[in-house]
């Protein structure tokens, strides 16, 4: 049996599920071999949900608007926390963002960058220690720069690119929500 999703959860489903059927819409055939045509499909086939958490005594929060480069300084100074990138329901926001937070090897979401308010759902890719990791010069993540998002897109996600934590996805339907 598979856990049903947040309500935020949902929203953010919803979100990809409407932005991989408008980008279905721009698909040409210098993409029909790829393995995902773009990210949100990428994260709809490999994203995993996390559960957000507050920081722990002694985690500092870091500056807002530099989540990629806050996520991986995290995990340097925070083993066994893990670099994880994706897309975030912010608290404050009906909108979802592109955004990087840490996880925890039990599947929580450790948000440097939006400690005060936080986020309500977190759907992304863990990537392994092994993985790339945002260079802190440029200011955008993995998932956005071309050098190392065209790969993952092209080629998929090697076997080894991810780590195992988080929750996974369930198949619920876009736009599925209760009738009540």
């Amino acid at each position: 049996m598979t856990a049903q999703n947040t309500p935020a959860e949902q929203v953010l489903l919803d979100y990809l599920h409407t932005l991989t059927e408008i980008e279905k819409l721009n698909y040409g055939p210098e993409t029909a071999d790829w393995a995902h045509r773009s990210v949100p499909a990428l994260l709809l086939a490999h994203g995993r949900w996390f559960t957000p958490a507050p920081l722990p005594i002694g985690m500092a929060p870091l500056p807002e608007r530099q989540c990629f480069a806050n996520a991986a300084r995290t995990e340097r100074a925070h083993p066994p926390l893990i670099y994880t990138e994706g897309l975030a329901l912010p608290a404050d926001s009906p909108v979802p963002t592109a955004h990087a937070w840490c996880s925890t090897p039990d599947g929580h979401a450790l948000d440097p960058t939006w400690s005060e308010l936080g986020g309500t759902a977190y759907l992304g890719i863990p990537l392994a220690t092994s993985s790339p990791r945002p260079h802190p010069a440029f200011g955008s993540g993995v998932l956005e720069r071309p050098e190392t998002m065209y790969p993952l897109l092209r080629h998929g996600l090697p076997p080894d690119a991810m780590a195992a934590v988080g929750r996974p996805r369930t198949t619920t339907p876009p736009f599925q929500r209760s009738s009540r």
